[in-house]
């Protein structure tokens, strides 16, 4: 019987890694990928998952603030207004103000009376401000490119790598299995010099029951 504890810790697992490939989740926690299927179809896991998800976000949002000062001090517009609204220095406002023609004429006269800054003292012009509708387009595409970075997006997956996935989570399935009967523990995410060690000692113990592969 397998124990909650697996259970639990691959729930943890598949909320925290959503690009995580389900044969490798299987490989760290010791259980079969439709045993993972399973516990995903089971009432109240989704919730489960969905709330581990949005706690987990906690600890990225510093770097995903990191990221929108960065554009921002580039010139990005849209995230310069993503970063003051997260710190509360800008609020969404619209305010309407109606002056009588009397007012108006007054401030015509303060216009007149302005001083003239010497041009020599402008910042050289942004040519890019020339087409604010291109400008507003780019910056709100790198503010998304960075958010779903951060976030850890997965992009659709296209035929070609959902016949990988499914030959590698087979691979798996069939890896745990001879494992299991040898009585060697999972590989969980061995590489290198280790994995070879994993591999050399599974042929060994088949070698020795005289298990065919």
């Amino acid at each position: 019987m397998i124990k909650k504890e697996s259970k639990d810790r691959a729930i943890k697992l598949m909320a925290t890694n959503p690009g995580m490939d389900l044969a490798d989740v299987s490989d760290e926690v010791g259980v079969s990928v439709s045993t993972l299927k399973n516990w995903k179809k089971e009432p109240g896991v989704g919730e489960v998952m969905y709330e581990t998800y949005i706690s987990s976000l906690g600890g990225e949002i510093p770097a995903v603030i990191s990221s929108m000062v960065r554009e921002a001090k580039l010139g990005n517009v849209q995230a310069a207004r993503l970063v003051l609204e997260a710190g509360g220095k800008l609020v969404k406002r619209i305010s309407v103000k109606v002056s009588s023609p009397y007012d108006q004429f007054l401030k015509t006269k303060e216009i007149e009376h302005a001083d003239i800054i010497d041009a020599e003292e402008l910042p050289q012009r942004d040519e890019r401000n020339d087409k604010p509708r291109t400008r507003n387009r780019e910056e709100k595409e790198r503010v998304e490119k960075i958010l779903t970075k951060d976030y850890s997006y997965k992009p659709e997956i296209t035929p070609e790598q959902r016949a990988k996935n499914r030959k590698k989570s087979l691979a798996s399935y069939r890896r745990l299995k001879r494992a299991k009967k040898v009585g060697l523990e999972p590989l969980g995410r061995k590489t290198g010099e280790a994995k070879r060690e994993w591999y050399a000692e599974l042929e060994r113990r088949e070698k020795e029951m005289g298990i065919k592969t």
